[in-house]
């Protein structure tokens, strides 16, 4: 099968290369018959006019004056200036432009043709056909050129004449021109007209029709010139023609690095402001986590010093000539004491499993366990609790296969969490169901229930809603968090639903059979690294472990922070001496 699927990508990839392939192939050869047919037409044209009239060629009062002008051309068509997408914009224009004014059409165009030189050319990074077809493209621009400027005036003809004539001219230039480069460029790259066009104007449109039509008017100047100064005159005025060329160089390039100055400092501004956010994003979150370390620093304290209180409290009780004697008072007293403690054991244990899930030292046990016995045990041990606690478990449920301890202490955060946030008079319900290959339990309370903007914190670290050393419910906000973390490992999901006011209904998910299973059905520990952890009460779940659930990871709780460090019992008071 995979054997088959690299084939036939291998297949949809030479068949990609060889369409690409095929479609460069068409194009060079729509490019080579396209040059073909400008230039071999061009070039027969000239030579018939050579044969029909040599004179107007090679009479020897004619040929000095033409080979001037080509080699005018060509000296100023080797300074060219690139324009955008490789084109190059020729400042020989109006050079060309006098000898179309000056000679006739076939003249003209032979002089374009032999002067044309092109930089690539020379540098051999053009074929010589494409060299032929640029000339000829040059060739047949100014020939349009000369044929309607003579239709309606010569070079010694008044303004009056030479401006329409010049204006008609350069206009059936331009368009012939434009017209050969824009299909060939739609031939061999596919560019629009409208692109080949803008990519031909150098500056705005206004400053290109400026400078069009003032070149066009130094090619005037330039054939009146030379009517009547003769040569030399043409090399006065290619002179400035190679200066502007320079100067414009040399503020293209300055502008050039300007525009890439400009945008390495947009760049590196913009790389400064997301700096400057993630910054300010770390100074916030630092400051958040400050405040919350500030305030469960001293929840914490508080938390602590409750339960250690109440044990002095009760210890020096006893202690009292009075009271040591009293059977009653003395197990009360005991009783409490052993609440007491087991409050600030629960506590301790919360604290030392948070460190140990941040330090991911997590073991998993697997082996059989049956949900109603475990829900029994928790229950059993909630102490004075335990009579608000209606469990709903069927006894007849499939047995799972998962880690006891941390499904226990899961179960058992979640029953302190309801105990703690619902009325004293109120009850609990601790159900479960079996399903398709899953077994669903809830714990279900009829507490303060949770606000919209609470339950998407419930299963954060330390959050409560209130979280002053002056509020109503004690805990210092990790036992949800501890159930969260829990379910990860135990391949377990955890949804909620609440009600401001009206409590809070907490459904786990759990698999029948744990996904680490020995695929033999022997129970065999499935190790994840780390320490186990144990309970030192009896019968009760471990109270350390991580996992984060992966369910509903914003549904929470009475509160994130309602963690289940002290059982549903009411706290304890000091006693009076």
């Amino acid at each position: 099968m995979a054997d088959t699927h690299r084939r036939n990508g291998l297949d949809r990839t030479t068949r990609r290369r060889s369409a690409v392939e095929g479609v460069e192939r068409r194009q060079r050869g729509l490019a080579t018959a396209y040059q073909l047919a400008v230039a071999l037409p061009v070039l027969g044209w000239l030579v018939y006019q050579g044969i029909l009239d040599p004179h107007r060629f090679f009479s020897a009062k004619i040929l000095p004056a033409l080979l001037f002008w080509i080699l005018a051309v060509a000296v100023v068509d080797l300074m060219p200036v690139s324009v955008a997408g490789g084109l190059q914009l020729s400042l020989s224009f109006p050079i060309e432009l006098a000898v179309a004014f000056i000679y006739v059409p076939p003249v003209a165009a032979a002089v374009a043709l032999l002067g044309s030189f092109d930089l690539r050319e020379m540098r051999r990074e053009i074929t010589p056909l494409k060299a032929v077809f640029v000339r000829s493209e040059i060739a047949v621009s100014v020939l349009a050129e000369s044929v309607v400027f003579h239709q309606f005036a010569s070079i010694r003809s008044s303004w009056g004449l030479l401006v329409p004539a010049v204006l008609g001219a350069i206009t059936a230039g331009y368009v012939v021109n434009t017209l050969l480069v824009s299909i060939y460029s739609r031939v061999t790259t596919g560019t629009r007209l409208r692109q080949i066009v803008s990519k031909m104007h150098v500056g705005t449109r206004w400053e290109f029709l400026l400078s069009y039509l003032g070149l066009s008017l130094f090619g005037v100047v330039i054939g009146r010139f030379y009517l009547h100064e003769g040569l030399w005159s043409v090399a006065v005025f290619v002179a400035p023609l190679v200066f502007g060329r320079q100067m414009y160089f040399r503020s293209r390039a300055l502008s050039d690095r300007l525009e890439e100055q400009n945008k390495l400092l947009a760049e590196q501004a913009a790389q400064l402001q997301v700096h400057l956010g993630e910054e300010q994003h770390a100074v916030a979150e630092l400051r958040e986590l400050n405040r919350i370390k500030s305030e469960f620093v001293a929840v914490a304290s508080h938390e602590l010093r409750t339960p250690l209180t109440t044990i002095i409290g009760y210890a020096k009780t006893l202690r009292q000539p009075g009271f040591a004697d009293d059977v009653a008072l003395r197990d009360e007293c005991l009783e409490a004491m052993e609440r007491q403690g087991d409050r600030l054991l629960r506590l301790i244990e919360n604290l030392l499993a948070t460190s140990h899930v941040e330090k991911r030292q997590l073991a998993l046990s697997v082996e059989g366990a049956s949900l109603a016995d475990l829900a029994a045990e928790i229950v059993e041990g909630l102490g004075r609790a335990r009579d608000r606690v209606t469990i709903q478990v069927a006894s007849d449920l499939p047995p799972l296969h998962t880690d006891r301890h941390l499904l226990g202490r899961v179960v058992s955060n979640l029953l302190d969490n309801a105990l703690k946030y619902s009325s004293a008079e109120s009850n609990v319900v601790l159900g479960a169901e079996a399903g398709a290959g899953v077994i669903r339990f809830w714990v279900q309370d009829q507490g303060i229930g949770i606000s919209r903007d609470d339950l998407q914190r419930v299963f954060e670290p330390f959050f409560q809603a209130d979280s002053s050393s002056t509020r109503e419910y004690s805990g210092v906000g990790l036992g949800l968090s501890l159930v969260h973390e829990l379910l990860q490992p135990l391949a377990a999901r955890i949804d909620v639903r609440s009600e401001v006011g009206a409590g809070s209904t907490f459904t786990v998910t759990v698999p029948v059979d744990h996904p680490g299973l020995v695929a033999t059905g022997e129970t065999a520990p499935v190790r994840s690294g780390g320490q186990r952890f144990r309970s030192n009460r009896g019968s009760k779940p471990e109270s350390n472990g991580q996992a984060g659930s992966n369910g509903h990871a914003g549904s929470n709780g009475h509160g994130g922070g309602h963690g289940s460090e002290a059982a549903g019992e009411p706290e304890a008071k000091e006693p009076v001496q």
